[in-house]
């Protein structure tokens, strides 16, 4: 797993309304285990029912998950990757649901939304996340 990112109001620079970002890629195998009889995973019923519509649903689960993580390690304060959803929106870009904790932090920091792109390989998957403060 590789994992970059950073916030930005912890190194004191604050432009064109970025509070922070983050890359998050991890190997698609690792889902498999999270789906696993009994295992726990931190996706929405529509998250999985969703990818277990697909012909490729590990693939698209692993994206998720690497968002997911990427938004839980921004927002930090105990935030989880369970308390953030990947919404699907036919035609637009994904986006992504915050529980009222996630949203809480997300204030606290100085953001008002996050955005991410998803994307999977074969072997990969990986997402970006950054988190928007204005009209930027």
């Amino acid at each position: 797993m590789v994992n970059h990112g950073f916030r930005l109001d912890i190194v004191g620079i604050a432009d064109d309304g970025v509070v922070g970002h983050a890359i998050e890629v991890l190997e698609i195998a690792e889902v498999a285990a999270l789906l696993a009889a009994g295992a726990r995973h931190p996706f929405t019923r529509t998250e999985l029912a969703y990818a277990r519509a697909t012909r490729d649903p590990e693939r698209r689960l692993a994206a998720r998950l690497a968002a997911k993580r990427a938004a839980a390690r921004l927002l930090g304060g105990g935030v989880s990757p369970a308390e953030i959803e990947v919404v699907r929106r036919p035609g637009r870009p994904p986006r992504l649901g915050l529980s009222a904790r996630a949203r809480g932090r997300l204030a606290e920091l100085g953001a008002d939304r996050a955005l991410c792109s998803l994307t999977h390989g074969r072997e990969q998957a990986a997402a970006a996340v950054l988190l928007l403060r204005g009209g930027a």
